[in-house]
């Protein structure tokens, strides 16, 4: 497999991008980690990262309600996330 798409291979990654898509919006983080229900709070940080480093998610922190963050998919990771979806249907 080609390297950029490695990311997407490891646990949760297509998760991530999937919730926030059906979600059809921002998703704060204790949202992501009931959404997709496995992994611990540092590989959710990881698999994070790893989409915003790819520009697939962005995110910001509130400076009320005890700074949450929240995350949304960029253009380009929702082009990502609907190719995903429709993988999952021709499965």
């Amino acid at each position: 497999m080609r390297k950029k798409l490695v990311f997407l291979q490891k646990a949760g990654s297509t998760d991530i991008l999937m919730s926030l898509l059906l979600n059809g919006g921002k998703m704060y983080f204790s949202e992501l980690q009931d959404a997709i229900g496995k992994g611990s709070i540092s590989t959710l940080n990881t698999r994070i990262l790893e989409l915003k480093n790819h520009g697939l998610l962005l995110d910001e922190q509130e400076e009320k309600f005890g700074g949450r963050r929240y995350f949304w998919l960029t253009e380009k990771g929702k082009r990502v996330a609907e190719h995903l979806k429709e993988i999952e249907k021709q499965l």
